[in-house]
């Protein structure tokens, strides 16, 4: 099941500092959230143009003053689809290293999402998750997976199946990256590149 929010509350592998710009996150963060949304679960994958259709959001919104100082403060960044981040604006819901989000939201067998909790309600209501197109979308990737269950040994199939659960290609490379500063370096040797290189990379996640 593609669309399981976390029970937990996410915990950072990765804490690089000292970049003046908070795009320049956007590695260590496609690296963090595993290359998917933290708000609607979309994956970049699913979009013709990759990481491109997502980028760095900020938790504590970064066009109000009395956040300024968190702009570029790697633990208020998250990674979202752009729809997502665009919905957002200036709100401010709950964090994923704060709070699991399963106890506050969760997509069922039809692909239908569903408010657990009045936080919860309020993150579908400002992002738009209970509309159209997003629940297609869930419910067009439910049906690759149903198909795969069905047909697991069919080529033409898996290929499909990969194609939409697979990591991406352009996994980026964070010991390349030289920010001033990195509370978690060893976060870098638990990066995907480096899993891949290994041989410890799954074909999907």
């Amino acid at each position: 099941m593609p669309f399981i929010y976390a029970d937990d509350p996410h915990v950072r592998k990765h804490g690089p500092g000292g970049y003046d710009r908070y795009q320049t996150y956007k590695d260590w963060l496609r690296d963090e959230f595993t290359f998917r949304c933290v708000y609607c679960l979309e994956r970049e994958r699913w979009y013709p143009n990759g990481h491109a259709g997502f980028g760095v959001d900020h938790v504590k919104p970064k066009g109000q003053a009395a956040y300024a100082h968190l702009v570029c403060h790697y633990p208020n960044l998250v990674y979202a689809c752009n729809r997502c981040n665009t919905a957002k604006n200036e709100s401010i819901l709950i964090d994923p290293c704060e709070v699991g989000f399963a106890a506050h939201l969760r997509i069922n067998a039809a692909g239908e999402i569903i408010g657990l909790t009045v936080e919860g309600w309020r993150v579908i209501n400002i992002l738009g998750l209970d509309l159209r197109l997003p629940t297609n979308e869930r419910k067009a990737k439910l049906r690759i997976l149903s198909l795969y269950r069905r047909y697991p040994t069919d080529e033409d199939v898996r290929a499909v199946y990969l194609d939409a659960f697979g990591f991406p290609d352009d996994v980026p490379d964070l010991g390349n990256l030289r920010p001033d500063s990195n509370s978690k370096r060893e976060g870098i040797l638990q990066s995907y590149l480096r899993r891949k290189a290994a041989g410890d990379l799954p074909d999907t996640y």
